[in-house]
């Protein structure tokens, strides 16, 4: 069964590794050579390079231009143009070093799989929190925690019945909360026991992939003062940082109890 949920379903055959990204910007790069490419915001009549549109940029050009009047295809082509000629030739180094074993401290940021999606009036990067991203970081995928989870009555339901009959998936949960939370018809407070996905110290925004996962917006890798916003080992909190929420990934395992809030 599936339950509706906050957002949109991004699809996960739009995210690869960085070797695949470049293999991909390569391809386009060959059509540029011979005159073939996105500059000036259209798209020549060439099967090459439109099969390579659809496949990779198809869901940014076609579904999410109609959702967001703040993203135009002309917008979605040029980025088209500069990832493949400047973004995707330093992702490595721009976001390697957020994405480190807590251990040795050698990257992991070949291993896990990017996309880029709208948000906040821009096409910015996504890493999907699957199992190679969690097993990079925590070793495991079964390592279990409690959490807090803000939620309307339906919502309540519906993860009470999706871990009743076995659905798994990906929910944004949070321990810290320095704000009231911004949906007042959410007043619903879950307290819930899962399997951890990923833990940071402040919201990554994450957004919500077709197969149950969770994908993390990765300029929000980045944190106040020293260190990064991925938490290693059983640190999920900062007091000292962004004074909002923290957000914790889980896959829900039950409900161990929950308030009704009248009033924040």
């Amino acid at each position: 069964m599936n339950y509706p949920v906050r957002g949109y379903y991004h699809p996960e055959s739009a995210f690869a590794t960085i070797k695949e990204w470049q293999s991909v910007a390569n391809e386009f790069i060959a059509l540029q050579k011979i005159g073939i490419d996105t500059r000036g915001g259209t798209i020549p009549d060439n099967p090459n390079l439109v099969a390579l549109i659809n496949k990779w940029f198809g869901y940014q050009l076609y579904v999410e231009t109609q959702r967001y009047d703040g993203l135009k295809q002309r917008e979605v082509l040029n980025f088209i143009e500069d990832f493949v000629n400047h973004r995707v030739w330093g992702l490595k180094q721009e976001f390697g070093k957020y994405l480190h074993h807590p251990n040795d401290n050698g990257s992991f940021i070949d291993s896990v799989k990017i996309a880029f999606f709208y948000s906040r009036g821009a096409l910015e990067p996504y890493v999907l929190l699957d199992e190679t991203f969690t097993n990079a970081v925590y070793g495991t995928t079964t390592r279990e925690v409690n959490t807090l989870h803000w939620t309307t009555k339906q919502g309540f339901i519906n993860i009470a019945d999706s871990i009743s009959s076995g659905h798994e998936y990906a929910l944004s949960t949070f321990t810290k909360q320095w704000k009231p939370f911004f949906r007042p018809e959410s007043n619903y407070l879950l307290k819930l026991r899962g399997y951890l996905v990923a833990a940071f110290k402040s919201d990554v925004k994450s957004i919500v992939t077709d197969r149950g996962n969770r994908a993390a917006n990765m300029f929000r890798l980045s944190y106040p003062g020293k260190g990064d916003n991925l938490c290693y080992g059983d640190k999920t909190t900062d007091d000292t940082g962004t004074y909002l929420w923290n957000e914790i990934i889980i896959k829900p395992l039950k409900v161990l109890g929950y308030k009704k809030i009248h009033k924040y």
